[in-house]
């Protein structure tokens, strides 16, 4: 494409993303006309994927909870849930899952057990940039939702973040997404930026800043598009931080904004001392949040549409510590929801036995880009890239 139809569908990452400096010259314009068409563009349904981090390590067996196993209880014994939710087989599911049972019922939920990686790495920042990235050695100058869905020429924004100021899975120049706290704030920001377009010639740093100016105000603009005439949601969200996220999330799909992926997190998952009510609480908040968006995205007629995932950088290790917390462990487990999902648990049950951990955490069964695969070929139908590796696992 040309330098024009770069910038009018490709140059809608800058808070995080990198634009190159060749570019940058007046060339990088675009109108409120284009924006107008843009929102045209993003109103039909489209596959959309949620994807919600559960930052700092998921306690995966006090989520999805092998409740008949003694060992479990054995192991922990302040921790272990005695009065999980019976699933199937003998899992069972956090009592303060409990909102979204009726999810479970109607086969919309599927669990993917033993999710990990080999040598798994027990740092926050390096494990969570693998999982970002989808690859070993967790660099995140690309990110894996950047690396599947590439410089799509029909959509000028692939995602947005929401809470946090790092694009994570969507990093990367041809990841064409958007970092924000919040999209009301974002909007207010915006405002005040200087709507004159520059023209640099011969300066690369500074056609670069001026470049990303032009970007986010074009950004604002597709946002105030969408969300200027949006009514009130019928359905009620919780007032939690993490709920009015995936609220604003929700107001942006229902009103027409279709972008193949956003992002949310609930933060506070590294549980080391005192775990127990922290631990319930956040599963409280995950339940009730996602409970509403399912809610709202079926009274929209939305809900198949929509593939809602949880990842997070590690699960926690089997025996509990002196402070009655978990530290750092490996494998653990995936929710997936949806109308399109196949209900079901997936992947072998880890063992509790100890000649089966791996330096006493669970060993994993399923590569987490098993779940990336799926989503890209069976949701998206896009090409797998990790192919030769990595099978998609069929629960959509």
């Amino acid at each position: 494409m040309n330098r024009r139809e770069f910038f009018q569908y490709a140059s809608l990452t800058p808070l995080i993303g990198s634009v190159p400096s060749v570019f940058a010259d007046n060339s990088a314009k675009a109108s409120k006309a284009n924006t107008a068409k843009v929102a045209q563009k993003l109103a039909r349904p489209e596959r959309i994927v949620l994807m919600v981090e559960l930052k700092g390590g998921n306690d995966g067996l006090n989520t999805l909870v092998p409740y008949e196993d003694p060992l479990y209880y054995k192991l922990r014994p302040s921790l272990a849930i005695k009065n999980s939710m019976h699933l199937k087989g003998e899992m069972g599911i956090n009592p303060y899952l409990k909102s979204m049972m009726n999810l479970w019922a109607d086969g919309d939920m599927a669990w993917i057990q033993g999710v990990g990686y080999p040598n798994a790495n027990r740092s926050h920042f390096h494990s969570s940039d693998i999982w970002e990235s989808g690859n070993k050695h967790g660099k995140v100058s690309e990110g894996w939702i950047t690396k599947v869905l590439g410089g799509q020429k029909n959509l000028p924004l692939n995602g947005i973040v929401l809470g946090d100021n790092s694009l994570g899975p969507m990093a990367g120049e041809q990841g064409r997404s958007v970092a924000m706290l919040d999209s009301s704030e974002f909007l207010r920001q915006t405002k005040y930026l200087n709507k004159e377009e520059f023209e640099t010639q011969g300066n690369d740093a500074l056609g670069h800043m001026l470049n990303v100016q032009n970007q986010v105000n074009l950004a604002a603009d597709l946002i105030h598009e969408k969300l200027k005439d949006a009514k009130p949601s019928k359905i009620r969200f919780p007032s939690s931080a993490f709920g009015r996220r995936l609220h604003q999330i929700d107001k942006m799909i229902t009103n027409g904004m279709h972008l193949p992926v956003y992002k949310v997190t609930l933060d506070g998952f590294d549980t080391h001392a005192n775990q127990r009510d922290v631990h319930n609480n956040l599963m409280n908040q995950l339940s009730q949040g996602l409970k509403a968006f399912s809610q709202s995205m079926k009274h929209h007629d939305l809900w198949d549409n929509v593939l809602i995932m949880t990842y997070s950088e590690f699960g926690r290790r089997v025996q509990e510590n002196g402070s009655a917390g978990t530290d750092h462990g490996s494998g653990s487990v995936n929710l997936v929801l949806g109308g399109a999902v196949k209900g079901g648990l997936y992947g072998k049950t880890p063992s509790l036995k100890e000649e089966d951990l791996v330096n006493g955490d669970l060993a994993h069964s399923t590569d987490f880009r098993q779940l990336y695969a799926t989503v890209a070929q069976r949701w998206w139908r896009k090409p797998n890239p990790w192919e030769n590796q990595h099978k998609p696992i069929v629960f959509v």
